[in-house]
Protein backbone atom coordinates (compact mmCIF):
# COMPACT_ATOMS: atom_id res chain seq x y z
CA UNK A 1 0.00 0.00 0.00
CA UNK A 2 1.21 3.64 -0.99
CA UNK A 3 2.74 4.89 2.29
CA UNK A 4 2.18 8.23 3.95
CA UNK A 5 5.35 10.46 3.72
CA UNK A 6 8.33 10.16 5.57
CA UNK A 7 9.93 13.30 7.35
CA UNK A 8 13.33 14.29 6.20
CA UNK A 9 13.02 11.41 2.88
CA UNK A 10 12.48 13.24 -0.02
CA UNK A 11 11.87 11.48 -3.75
CA UNK A 12 13.11 13.60 -6.92
CA UNK A 13 14.15 12.31 -10.46
CA UNK A 14 17.50 13.07 -12.90
CA UNK A 15 17.17 13.67 -16.28
CA UNK A 16 19.94 11.71 -18.61
CA UNK A 17 19.53 13.11 -22.18
CA UNK A 18 15.85 11.00 -23.21
CA UNK A 19 16.73 8.68 -19.60
CA UNK A 20 14.93 9.06 -16.07
CA UNK A 21 16.39 7.89 -13.26
CA UNK A 22 14.62 8.24 -9.89
CA UNK A 23 15.55 8.67 -6.10
CA UNK A 24 15.29 9.10 -2.33
CA UNK A 25 17.79 11.51 -0.79
CA UNK A 26 17.76 12.30 2.62
CA UNK A 27 19.81 13.96 5.61
CA UNK A 28 23.51 15.93 5.23
CA UNK A 29 27.12 15.09 5.24
CA UNK A 30 29.35 12.70 3.63
CA UNK A 31 27.39 10.86 0.65
CA UNK A 32 26.61 7.74 0.74
CA UNK A 33 24.81 5.34 -2.25
CA UNK A 34 23.11 3.06 -1.27
CA UNK A 35 22.55 0.15 -3.94
CA UNK A 36 19.63 -2.07 -3.88
CA UNK A 37 18.97 -5.77 -4.14
CA UNK A 38 17.27 -7.17 -7.38
CA UNK A 39 14.81 -7.36 -8.64
CA UNK A 40 13.70 -4.69 -5.92
CA UNK A 41 14.43 -0.79 -5.56
CA UNK A 42 15.51 2.15 -3.32
CA UNK A 43 11.69 1.36 -1.62
CA UNK A 44 13.64 -1.59 -0.17
CA UNK A 45 16.17 0.80 2.06
CA UNK A 46 13.52 3.31 3.59
CA UNK A 47 14.14 1.73 7.00
CA UNK A 48 17.89 1.99 6.66
CA UNK A 49 17.62 5.44 5.13
CA UNK A 50 15.97 6.38 8.23
CA UNK A 51 18.94 5.13 10.72
CA UNK A 52 21.25 6.75 8.05
CA UNK A 53 20.02 10.09 7.31
CA UNK A 54 21.63 11.40 10.91
CA UNK A 55 25.15 10.50 9.77
CA UNK A 56 24.81 10.97 6.06
CA UNK A 57 23.33 12.70 2.90
CA UNK A 58 21.64 9.03 1.48
CA UNK A 59 21.70 9.17 -1.86
CA UNK A 60 19.63 5.25 -2.94
CA UNK A 61 18.96 5.49 -6.89
CA UNK A 62 16.63 2.83 -8.30
CA UNK A 63 19.09 1.08 -11.08
CA UNK A 64 18.36 0.96 -14.42
CA UNK A 65 15.23 -0.66 -15.41
CA UNK A 66 14.21 -1.32 -11.64
CA UNK A 67 11.88 1.04 -9.30
CA UNK A 68 11.12 3.86 -11.69
CA UNK A 69 14.18 4.43 -13.73
CA UNK A 70 14.18 3.99 -17.31
CA UNK A 71 16.03 0.96 -18.56
CA UNK A 72 19.47 0.74 -20.30
CA UNK A 73 19.21 1.42 -23.63
CA UNK A 74 20.93 -1.97 -24.32
CA UNK A 75 20.33 -5.58 -22.83
CA UNK A 76 23.59 -5.71 -20.44
CA UNK A 77 25.66 -9.14 -20.06
CA UNK A 78 27.59 -8.10 -17.22
CA UNK A 79 27.18 -5.49 -14.48
CA UNK A 80 29.47 -3.07 -16.22
CA UNK A 81 26.60 -0.74 -17.69
CA UNK A 82 24.57 -0.38 -14.69
CA UNK A 83 27.95 0.67 -12.91
CA UNK A 84 28.52 3.26 -16.25
CA UNK A 85 25.15 4.66 -15.42
CA UNK A 86 25.25 4.86 -11.68
CA UNK A 87 28.61 7.10 -12.30
CA UNK A 88 26.69 9.21 -15.09
CA UNK A 89 24.04 9.29 -12.56
CA UNK A 90 26.46 10.57 -9.37
CA UNK A 91 27.75 13.13 -12.28
CA UNK A 92 24.34 14.89 -12.72
CA UNK A 93 24.21 15.15 -9.31
CA UNK A 94 27.45 16.82 -9.21
CA UNK A 95 28.99 14.23 -6.87
CA UNK A 96 32.92 13.26 -7.46
CA UNK A 97 33.48 11.53 -4.19
CA UNK A 98 31.06 8.92 -2.30
CA UNK A 99 30.40 5.80 -0.01
CA UNK A 100 29.00 2.66 -1.50
CA UNK A 101 26.72 0.57 0.50
CA UNK A 102 25.16 -2.56 -1.46
CA UNK A 103 23.31 -5.54 -0.59
CA UNK A 104 22.95 -8.68 -2.81
CA UNK A 105 23.69 -7.89 -6.38
CA UNK A 106 23.31 -4.21 -5.27
CA UNK A 107 26.52 -5.67 -3.42
CA UNK A 108 28.08 -6.82 -6.54
CA UNK A 109 27.53 -3.95 -8.26
CA UNK A 110 28.79 -1.63 -5.91
CA UNK A 111 32.00 -4.01 -6.06
CA UNK A 112 32.20 -3.61 -10.02
CA UNK A 113 31.53 0.19 -9.26
CA UNK A 114 34.57 0.52 -7.25
CA UNK A 115 37.02 -1.40 -9.06
CA UNK A 116 35.93 0.66 -12.34
CA UNK A 117 35.59 4.09 -10.98
CA UNK A 118 38.28 4.44 -7.78
CA UNK A 119 37.88 7.96 -8.15
CA UNK A 120 35.07 8.55 -6.92
CA UNK A 121 34.69 5.92 -4.37
CA UNK A 122 36.02 6.64 -0.90
CA UNK A 123 35.10 3.46 0.73
CA UNK A 124 32.81 0.49 0.19
CA UNK A 125 30.13 -2.37 2.36
CA UNK A 126 29.10 -4.99 0.17
CA UNK A 127 26.42 -6.60 2.52
CA UNK A 128 24.74 -10.00 1.99
CA UNK A 129 26.62 -11.03 -1.18
CA UNK A 130 26.60 -14.18 -2.83
CA UNK A 131 30.48 -15.08 -2.84
CA UNK A 132 30.49 -17.21 -6.26
CA UNK A 133 31.87 -20.74 -6.73
CA UNK A 134 32.06 -23.37 -8.77
CA UNK A 135 29.32 -24.84 -7.95
CA UNK A 136 26.55 -22.35 -8.13
CA UNK A 137 27.70 -21.15 -10.81
CA UNK A 138 27.19 -23.88 -12.79
CA UNK A 139 23.64 -23.86 -11.56
CA UNK A 140 23.15 -20.64 -12.47
CA UNK A 141 24.47 -21.17 -15.54
CA UNK A 142 21.89 -24.79 -16.38
CA UNK A 143 18.48 -23.04 -14.81
CA UNK A 144 18.43 -19.56 -16.34
CA UNK A 145 15.61 -17.29 -14.59
CA UNK A 146 11.90 -18.00 -15.96
CA UNK A 147 9.99 -15.54 -17.83
CA UNK A 148 7.07 -13.34 -16.47
CA UNK A 149 4.30 -13.10 -18.46
CA UNK A 150 0.79 -12.24 -17.84
CA UNK A 151 -1.44 -15.18 -18.31
CA UNK A 152 -4.96 -15.01 -18.68
CA UNK A 153 -6.07 -16.75 -15.46
CA UNK A 154 -3.90 -14.86 -13.42
CA UNK A 155 -1.78 -17.76 -12.38
CA UNK A 156 1.26 -15.72 -13.04
CA UNK A 157 0.64 -13.80 -9.58
CA UNK A 158 0.36 -16.89 -8.05
CA UNK A 159 3.86 -18.59 -9.27
CA UNK A 160 5.28 -14.84 -7.99
CA UNK A 161 4.20 -14.85 -4.57
CA UNK A 162 5.02 -18.58 -4.12
CA UNK A 163 8.77 -17.78 -5.61
CA UNK A 164 8.95 -14.76 -3.17
CA UNK A 165 7.80 -17.22 0.09
CA UNK A 166 10.20 -19.80 -1.68
CA UNK A 167 13.01 -17.07 -1.36
CA UNK A 168 13.06 -17.35 2.55
CA UNK A 169 13.40 -20.86 2.69
CA UNK A 170 15.85 -22.16 0.03
CA UNK A 171 18.49 -20.36 -1.79
CA UNK A 172 18.77 -20.81 -4.48
CA UNK A 173 14.49 -20.88 -4.20
CA UNK A 174 14.18 -23.19 -7.31
CA UNK A 175 16.67 -26.41 -5.64
CA UNK A 176 14.82 -26.79 -2.29
CA UNK A 177 16.67 -29.21 0.07
CA UNK A 178 17.88 -29.53 2.92
CA UNK A 179 21.46 -28.32 1.99
CA UNK A 180 19.65 -25.04 0.68
CA UNK A 181 17.68 -24.70 3.38
CA UNK A 182 18.03 -20.88 4.79
CA UNK A 183 18.21 -20.26 8.24
CA UNK A 184 15.86 -17.36 8.47
CA UNK A 185 11.82 -16.49 9.87
CA UNK A 186 9.38 -16.17 7.42
CA UNK A 187 8.66 -12.82 6.26
CA UNK A 188 4.83 -11.18 7.10
CA UNK A 189 2.29 -10.98 4.09
CA UNK A 190 3.06 -7.56 4.23
CA UNK A 191 7.03 -7.72 3.61
CA UNK A 192 6.15 -10.06 0.89
CA UNK A 193 3.47 -7.86 -0.80
CA UNK A 194 6.48 -5.38 -0.41
CA UNK A 195 9.13 -7.36 -2.70
CA UNK A 196 5.49 -8.35 -5.05
CA UNK A 197 4.68 -4.45 -5.88
CA UNK A 198 8.96 -3.97 -6.25
CA UNK A 199 8.92 -7.00 -8.41
CA UNK A 200 6.40 -5.48 -10.47
CA UNK A 201 7.85 -2.08 -10.88
CA UNK A 202 11.14 -4.27 -12.48
CA UNK A 203 11.05 -4.05 -16.21
CA UNK A 204 7.55 -3.52 -17.66
CA UNK A 205 5.44 -4.38 -14.99
CA UNK A 206 7.61 -7.03 -14.10
CA UNK A 207 8.44 -8.49 -17.51
CA UNK A 208 12.17 -8.05 -17.54
CA UNK A 209 12.85 -8.89 -13.89
CA UNK A 210 15.52 -11.25 -14.51
CA UNK A 211 17.67 -8.47 -16.59
CA UNK A 212 20.26 -6.97 -14.22
CA UNK A 213 20.13 -10.77 -12.50
CA UNK A 214 21.47 -11.96 -15.53
CA UNK A 215 24.10 -9.43 -15.56
CA UNK A 216 25.78 -9.72 -12.32
CA UNK A 217 25.96 -13.63 -13.12
CA UNK A 218 28.72 -12.34 -15.01
CA UNK A 219 30.55 -10.55 -12.30
CA UNK A 220 34.18 -11.74 -11.86
CA UNK A 221 33.84 -11.08 -8.33
CA UNK A 222 38.05 -11.96 -7.48
CA UNK A 223 39.00 -10.19 -10.39
CA UNK A 224 37.16 -7.16 -9.31
CA UNK A 225 37.93 -7.12 -5.72
CA UNK A 226 41.86 -7.59 -6.37
CA UNK A 227 41.29 -4.31 -8.47
CA UNK A 228 40.10 -2.07 -6.05
CA UNK A 229 41.98 0.37 -3.87
CA UNK A 230 39.48 2.11 -1.82
CA UNK A 231 38.76 0.75 1.88
CA UNK A 232 36.17 -2.05 1.63
CA UNK A 233 34.56 -4.67 4.00
CA UNK A 234 32.37 -7.79 2.38
CA UNK A 235 30.12 -9.51 4.81
CA UNK A 236 28.66 -12.51 3.00
CA UNK A 237 25.09 -13.61 2.54
CA UNK A 238 23.67 -15.71 5.71
CA UNK A 239 25.19 -19.11 6.30
CA UNK A 240 23.36 -22.36 4.17
CA UNK A 241 23.55 -25.61 5.96
CA UNK A 242 26.40 -27.18 4.81
CA UNK A 243 28.33 -23.89 2.99
CA UNK A 244 31.42 -22.29 3.27
CA UNK A 245 30.92 -18.44 1.43
CA UNK A 246 34.95 -18.27 0.92
CA UNK A 247 35.34 -21.27 -0.42
CA UNK A 248 37.73 -21.07 -3.62
CA UNK A 249 38.02 -17.46 -3.04
CA UNK A 250 41.59 -16.72 -2.96
CA UNK A 251 42.84 -12.81 -2.09
CA UNK A 252 46.24 -11.79 -1.02
CA UNK A 253 47.43 -8.38 0.43
CA UNK A 254 44.05 -6.52 0.15
CA UNK A 255 42.06 -5.21 3.30
CA UNK A 256 39.37 -7.61 3.49
CA UNK A 257 37.55 -7.80 6.43
CA UNK A 258 35.91 -11.55 6.83
CA UNK A 259 33.03 -11.04 9.34
CA UNK A 260 30.78 -13.10 7.63
CA UNK A 261 27.39 -12.88 10.02
CA UNK A 262 25.30 -16.29 9.88
CA UNK A 263 22.65 -15.23 12.55
CA UNK A 264 20.00 -13.18 12.88
CA UNK A 265 21.72 -9.84 13.29
CA UNK A 266 21.48 -6.92 11.31
CA UNK A 267 24.48 -7.43 9.38
CA UNK A 268 24.22 -3.68 7.90
CA UNK A 269 25.19 -2.31 11.47
CA UNK A 270 28.67 -3.41 10.79
CA UNK A 271 28.95 -2.00 7.28
CA UNK A 272 27.70 1.04 8.03
CA UNK A 273 30.15 1.23 11.10
CA UNK A 274 32.51 0.43 8.95
CA UNK A 275 31.82 3.37 6.08
CA UNK A 276 31.08 5.79 9.10
CA UNK A 277 34.86 5.34 9.71
CA UNK A 278 36.05 6.88 6.08
CA UNK A 279 33.36 9.62 6.37
CA UNK A 280 35.27 12.90 4.40
CA UNK A 281 34.03 16.49 3.92
CA UNK A 282 32.56 17.56 1.20
CA UNK A 283 30.18 19.61 -0.81
CA UNK A 284 26.59 17.82 -1.57
CA UNK A 285 24.80 19.98 -4.02
CA UNK A 286 21.06 20.78 -3.65
CA UNK A 287 18.71 17.98 -6.36
CA UNK A 288 18.62 19.38 -9.67
CA UNK A 289 15.48 19.96 -11.46
CA UNK A 290 14.05 17.62 -13.69
CA UNK A 291 15.21 18.65 -17.18
CA UNK A 292 12.26 17.86 -20.02
CA UNK A 293 12.60 15.59 -22.43
CA UNK A 294 11.42 16.34 -26.06
CA UNK A 295 8.84 14.98 -27.58
CA UNK A 296 8.50 12.18 -24.53
CA UNK A 297 6.46 11.85 -20.85
CA UNK A 298 8.77 12.54 -18.57
CA UNK A 299 8.09 12.25 -14.51
CA UNK A 300 8.48 14.57 -11.37
CA UNK A 301 7.28 15.36 -8.01
CA UNK A 302 5.70 18.84 -6.57
CA UNK A 303 5.37 19.17 -3.24
CA UNK A 304 2.45 19.57 -1.02
CA UNK A 305 1.23 20.13 2.69
CA UNK A 306 2.33 16.72 3.91
CA UNK A 307 4.34 15.28 1.30
CA UNK A 308 5.23 15.10 -2.58
CA UNK A 309 2.59 14.33 -5.54
CA UNK A 310 3.97 12.11 -8.22
CA UNK A 311 3.26 13.53 -12.10
CA UNK A 312 4.02 12.93 -15.74
CA UNK A 313 4.09 15.76 -18.13
CA UNK A 314 4.69 17.06 -21.71
CA UNK A 315 5.42 20.70 -22.03
CA UNK A 316 6.64 20.75 -25.66
CA UNK A 317 3.59 22.57 -26.82
CA UNK A 318 2.65 25.52 -24.54
CA UNK A 319 -1.16 25.50 -24.34
CA UNK A 320 -3.50 25.77 -21.61
CA UNK A 321 -2.89 22.46 -19.89
CA UNK A 322 -4.48 19.68 -19.96
CA UNK A 323 -4.81 17.18 -16.92
CA UNK A 324 -5.81 13.59 -17.66
CA UNK A 325 -6.89 11.82 -14.11
CA UNK A 326 -7.80 8.30 -13.73
CA UNK A 327 -10.12 6.68 -11.10
CA UNK A 328 -10.05 5.45 -7.97
CA UNK A 329 -8.63 2.11 -8.46
CA UNK A 330 -5.53 2.58 -10.78
CA UNK A 331 -2.71 5.19 -11.26
CA UNK A 332 -1.43 7.51 -14.23
CA UNK A 333 0.35 4.49 -15.97
CA UNK A 334 -3.69 3.58 -16.60
CA UNK A 335 -3.98 6.88 -19.02
CA UNK A 336 -0.67 7.02 -19.82
CA UNK A 337 -1.46 5.74 -23.54
CA UNK A 338 -4.06 8.97 -23.43
CA UNK A 339 -1.67 11.44 -22.08
CA UNK A 340 0.71 10.16 -24.42
CA UNK A 341 -1.73 11.18 -27.92
CA UNK A 342 -1.64 14.60 -26.55
CA UNK A 343 2.42 15.01 -26.85
CA UNK A 344 3.40 18.07 -29.11
CA UNK A 345 -0.14 19.13 -29.14
CA UNK A 346 -0.77 20.33 -25.78
CA UNK A 347 0.98 20.63 -22.95
CA UNK A 348 -0.38 17.73 -20.44
CA UNK A 349 -0.06 16.56 -17.24
CA UNK A 350 -0.95 12.91 -15.29
CA UNK A 351 -1.41 12.96 -11.49
CA UNK A 352 -0.93 10.16 -9.25
CA UNK A 353 -3.99 10.62 -6.68
CA UNK A 354 -2.81 10.70 -2.95
CA UNK A 355 -2.47 6.96 -2.05
CA UNK A 356 -2.04 5.34 -5.52
CA UNK A 357 0.93 5.37 -7.56
CA UNK A 358 3.65 6.57 -6.52
CA UNK A 359 2.16 9.52 -4.25
CA UNK A 360 2.73 9.66 -0.71
CA UNK A 361 -0.66 9.21 1.46
CA UNK A 362 -1.58 12.64 2.86
CA UNK A 363 -4.86 12.28 3.14
CA UNK A 364 -7.08 9.90 5.39
CA UNK A 365 -7.60 6.05 4.89
CA UNK A 366 -11.21 6.64 5.95
CA UNK A 367 -14.42 8.95 5.68
CA UNK A 368 -12.85 10.97 2.71
CA UNK A 369 -14.39 12.95 0.51
CA UNK A 370 -13.87 13.69 -3.36
CA UNK A 371 -13.48 17.18 -2.47
CA UNK A 372 -10.15 16.26 0.09
CA UNK A 373 -8.67 14.94 -3.64
CA UNK A 374 -9.29 18.19 -5.51
CA UNK A 375 -7.94 20.11 -2.99
CA UNK A 376 -4.62 18.15 -3.48
CA UNK A 377 -4.45 18.09 -6.85
CA UNK A 378 -5.44 22.39 -6.84
CA UNK A 379 -2.34 23.05 -4.34
CA UNK A 380 -0.28 20.29 -6.41
CA UNK A 381 -0.88 22.98 -9.57
CA UNK A 382 -0.79 26.20 -8.22
CA UNK A 383 2.91 24.96 -6.48
CA UNK A 384 3.59 23.98 -10.14
CA UNK A 385 2.51 27.92 -11.25
CA UNK A 386 -0.53 26.44 -13.23
CA UNK A 387 -4.28 28.38 -12.17
CA UNK A 388 -6.24 27.32 -15.33
CA UNK A 389 -6.17 23.67 -16.92
CA UNK A 390 -8.61 21.78 -19.13
CA UNK A 391 -9.48 18.74 -17.61
CA UNK A 392 -10.86 15.42 -18.28
CA UNK A 393 -10.99 12.03 -15.54
CA UNK A 394 -13.08 8.85 -16.07
CA UNK A 395 -15.14 6.89 -13.60
CA UNK A 396 -14.35 8.26 -10.13
CA UNK A 397 -11.85 10.84 -11.69
CA UNK A 398 -14.30 12.32 -13.28
CA UNK A 399 -15.67 13.08 -10.21
CA UNK A 400 -12.52 14.95 -9.11
CA UNK A 401 -12.76 17.55 -11.74
CA UNK A 402 -16.22 18.25 -10.97
CA UNK A 403 -15.00 19.04 -7.51
CA UNK A 404 -11.94 21.10 -8.71
CA UNK A 405 -14.21 23.42 -11.10
CA UNK A 406 -16.49 24.36 -8.30
CA UNK A 407 -14.91 23.96 -4.97
CA UNK A 408 -11.56 25.30 -5.53
CA UNK A 409 -9.16 28.39 -6.85
CA UNK A 410 -8.21 26.31 -9.76
CA UNK A 411 -10.11 27.54 -12.68
CA UNK A 412 -11.25 24.54 -15.18
CA UNK A 413 -11.45 26.04 -19.16
CA UNK A 414 -13.33 22.55 -20.78
CA UNK A 415 -14.50 19.39 -18.24
CA UNK A 416 -15.13 16.67 -19.87
CA UNK A 417 -15.72 13.11 -17.87
CA UNK A 418 -16.64 9.84 -18.79
CA UNK A 419 -17.81 6.13 -17.53
CA UNK A 420 -19.80 8.65 -14.91
CA UNK A 421 -22.13 6.79 -12.40
CA UNK A 422 -24.73 7.73 -9.93
CA UNK A 423 -26.12 4.82 -7.49
CA UNK A 424 -29.20 5.90 -4.80
CA UNK A 425 -31.21 3.70 -2.69
CA UNK A 426 -30.30 -0.44 -2.12
CA UNK A 427 -28.28 0.09 -5.20
CA UNK A 428 -26.19 2.45 -3.78
CA UNK A 429 -25.92 0.23 -0.55
CA UNK A 430 -25.25 -3.05 -2.51
CA UNK A 431 -22.05 -0.67 -4.61
CA UNK A 432 -20.74 0.46 -0.95
CA UNK A 433 -20.88 -3.32 0.38
CA UNK A 434 -19.27 -5.13 -2.09
CA UNK A 435 -17.44 -3.04 -5.11
CA UNK A 436 -14.26 -2.60 -3.39
CA UNK A 437 -13.26 -5.59 -1.00
CA UNK A 438 -10.41 -5.81 1.34
CA UNK A 439 -7.62 -6.15 -0.25
CA UNK A 440 -4.89 -7.03 2.39
CA UNK A 441 -1.99 -9.28 1.78
CA UNK A 442 -2.70 -13.20 3.26
CA UNK A 443 0.12 -15.76 4.03
CA UNK A 444 -0.94 -18.02 0.90
CA UNK A 445 -0.97 -14.90 -1.37
CA UNK A 446 -4.58 -15.88 -2.55
CA UNK A 447 -5.77 -11.90 -2.29
CA UNK A 448 -3.94 -11.88 -5.69
CA UNK A 449 -6.29 -14.08 -7.84
CA UNK A 450 -9.20 -11.94 -6.29
CA UNK A 451 -7.83 -8.88 -7.27
CA UNK A 452 -7.19 -10.01 -10.96
CA UNK A 453 -10.91 -11.85 -11.11
CA UNK A 454 -12.36 -8.45 -9.55
CA UNK A 455 -10.27 -6.38 -12.16
CA UNK A 456 -11.28 -9.04 -14.75
CA UNK A 457 -14.52 -9.12 -14.19
CA UNK A 458 -15.49 -5.39 -14.22
CA UNK A 459 -14.96 -6.34 -18.05
CA UNK A 460 -18.02 -8.52 -18.77
CA UNK A 461 -20.55 -7.55 -15.69
CA UNK A 462 -21.55 -4.26 -14.16
CA UNK A 463 -21.44 -4.39 -11.21
CA UNK A 464 -18.65 -6.48 -11.45
CA UNK A 465 -19.66 -8.50 -8.37
CA UNK A 466 -23.11 -9.20 -9.55
CA UNK A 467 -22.82 -12.15 -12.28
CA UNK A 468 -26.01 -12.56 -13.35
CA UNK A 469 -27.78 -12.41 -16.84
CA UNK A 470 -28.91 -8.96 -16.07
CA UNK A 471 -25.51 -7.26 -15.58
CA UNK A 472 -23.96 -9.00 -18.49
CA UNK A 473 -21.93 -6.41 -20.70
CA UNK A 474 -23.19 -6.34 -24.25
CA UNK A 475 -20.23 -4.94 -25.92
CA UNK A 476 -16.93 -6.86 -27.48
CA UNK A 477 -15.07 -7.56 -24.19
CA UNK A 478 -11.48 -6.34 -23.71
CA UNK A 479 -9.79 -8.95 -21.74
CA UNK A 480 -6.19 -8.42 -22.58
CA UNK A 481 -3.89 -10.24 -19.98
CA UNK A 482 -1.46 -7.25 -19.88
CA UNK A 483 -3.84 -4.71 -19.82
CA UNK A 484 -5.51 -6.64 -16.68
CA UNK A 485 -2.09 -7.51 -14.93
CA UNK A 486 -1.24 -3.45 -15.35
CA UNK A 487 -4.79 -3.21 -13.39
CA UNK A 488 -3.97 -5.29 -10.61
CA UNK A 489 -0.39 -3.56 -10.39
CA UNK A 490 -1.95 -0.32 -9.51
CA UNK A 491 -4.53 -2.01 -7.51
CA UNK A 492 -2.32 -3.74 -4.88
CA UNK A 493 0.18 -0.80 -4.66
CA UNK A 494 -2.90 1.53 -3.87
CA UNK A 495 -4.31 -1.54 -1.39
CA UNK A 496 -6.95 -0.46 0.38
CA UNK A 497 -6.91 2.88 0.02
CA UNK A 498 -8.41 2.45 -3.44
CA UNK A 499 -12.00 1.28 -1.64
CA UNK A 500 -11.63 5.09 0.13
Amino acid sequence: MTKPSIQGISRHYVTMAERQIHYRRAGSGTPLVLVHRLPRSSHDYIPLIKSLMTNFTVIAPDLAGYGNSSPLEDTPDNPDPYCIDLKNFLSALGLKKVLLYGEQAGAAIALNFASLFPDMTVALSASALDIPSSKNQKETKVKPLPDFEPAWDGSHLTWLWSMLKEQSSFHPWHSPSLETRVNADMPSPEVIQSWLIQFLNAGIQGNGYEIGYNAVRNFAFQKAVESIQCPFIIIPRRKIKGSDPWQNINIQNKLLVKEASFEFEPVENKAIDFLKKHSIETNVPDPPAVKPIRGKLYYDYVSVDGGQIHYQTNTDARTRPLLIQHDAASSLHTVEAITRSFTNSKTVFAFDMPGSGDSDRIIPEHDVEVFEYATVLSQALTNLGIDTVDFYGMWGGGFVGLDLAGETKTIVGKLAMSNLFHHTGQEREEMIENYTPDISPVWHGGHLMQCWHQMRDQGIYYPWFKKIRNNIIWREPYLDAKMVHGRVCSLVKAGNMYAT
